[in-house]
């Protein structure tokens, strides 16, 4: 599928206040189409020999403005974002501190349904955190990806040299910087894995069978009956999972699109930054790996390695 489908169909899944922080690639695309088609109708007068450069040199004008309000667009959303997930993060890290402190002073919870809600409440921030900071991740790869098509787009139509000196320039910015934004997804996946560990019986109930007693059918009924009705944490994050799988299936569309090497590509940018600063974020060493079957029917390239129950992983871009 091509970039421009590939992103309409994730700008229709993500969140509703990100949509227009996206590069406008459908009038930069339009825009060269249009200077394509008048490049080759309009007539050229005996008189008017450099009518073609003139209009080369407006387009270039146009697109590298554009382009350059593009890049303050990613930066000032990006950088905003970035600054409200360490504030955020932090704050809830001192709740975490306060609940501790109040548990060794002797002040315990009136209830155990208290201390579970409030431990529910902290998972659930620490859940729609570390989704939206695993999407502003994907933001930062997918509008990179957009600037390098387009680029390539406007060098093959206008004979210019555009793309090399743009996409350097993209590279230095602030929304593809994205090395402390790496570090704290992973201080934030530590936190979870420490503070709600996956429990062994639940990973074993998976696949040992179920027993056959005369109470089965009354155990599997209430079996079903809990499995269909969603927590309030999966209900509350919903829309950010579906948001952020929808941005690990575009870079993958990307990937497979591309069947020659292109050193400016996302995918060659990544083979080269083992750390994963300059793609999608890659954990690794889980202990807690498991194959996601929510998409059997999907082909198998499309489907996600979940780690774990809470952990929403985008899969590394490297082939």
């Amino acid at each position: 599928m091509k970039f421009g489908k590939e992103l309409t169909i994730h700008l229709n899944e993500t969140l509703p206040d990100w949509k227009d922080k996206y590069l406008c690639y459908k009038p930069l695309k339009k825009l060269l189409k249009a200077y394509s088609t008048s490049a080759t109708s309009a007539p050229h007068p005996v008189n008017d020999a450099n009518a073609g450069g003139d209009r080369l040199v407006d387009l270039q004008a146009w697109f590298v403005r554009i382009l350059n309000e593009e890049l303050e667009k990613f930066n000032d959303f990006y950088v905003d974002k970035e600054e409200e997930f360490v504030i955020r993060f932090q704050e809830l890290k001192e709740h975490i501190e306060k609940v501790k402190e109040k548990n060794m002073k002797g002040d315990t919870f009136t209830s155990e349904s208290e201390f579970s809600e409030e431990m529910m409440d902290i998972r659930k921030h620490f859940v729609t955190i570390h989704g939206e900071m695993v999407l502003l991740k994907n933001y930062s790869s997918l509008n990179f990806a957009g600037l390098n098509k387009i680029l390539k787009k406007y060098d093959k139509r206008t004979g210019g040299l555009l793309r090399l000196q743009f996409t350097q320039l993209a590279l230095h910015q602030p929304f593809f910087t994205t090395e402390p934004l790496t570090r704290l997804v992973r201080e934030c996946e530590a936190n979870l894995e420490l503070l709600f560990p996956v429990e062994p019986e639940v990973v074993e109930s998976t696949s040992t069978p179920p027993a056959t007693t005369s109470q089965e059918p009354h155990n599997t009924t209430s079996a079903s009956a809990s499995s269909q009705k969603p927590s309030t944490v999966d209900q509350e994050t919903n829309k950010l999972q579906q948001s952020t799988l929808s941005a690990i299936r575009t870079l993958q569309g990307l990937r497979k699109a591309s069947s020659t090497y292109d050193p400016l590509s996302l995918s060659s940018l990544n083979r080269n930054t083992p750390d994963g600063s300059a793609g999608s974020v890659i954990v690794e060493n889980s202990d807690t790996t498991t194959s996601s079957t929510s998409n059997e029917n999907n082909d198998g390239a499309d489907q996600e390695e979940v780690r774990s129950p809470y952990r929403l992983i985008s899969p590394s871009l490297t082939p």
